[in-house]
């Protein structure tokens, strides 16, 4: 299955109800995020892209793109 990096802003849009996200945002300084959103940003990509995450893979993760980064390495 191939991700673009668009597809990881648009879901962090969704779950996150914001209009704009860009691929050197961080989570929680820049889009105000909490730790139970990053949760669910993480459980909607395991399900869509059909992965799972390591919790020490995840706990290093950012940015949009440090996420983006991650899932195409798991894939």
């Amino acid at each position: 299955m191939a991700v673009t990096l668009e597809d990881i802003e648009e879901l962090v849009k969704l779950q996150l109800g914001l209009r704009q996200v860009s691929p050197g945002d961080r989570f929680m300084e820049d889009l105000g995020a909490e730790s139970a959103d990053l949760m669910n940003i993480v459980a909607t990509a395991e399900d869509r892209f059909k992965i799972v995450f390591d919790d020490a893979q995840i706990a290093g993760v950012r940015t949009v793109e440090e996420l983006f980064n991650l899932i195409i390495k798991i894939i």
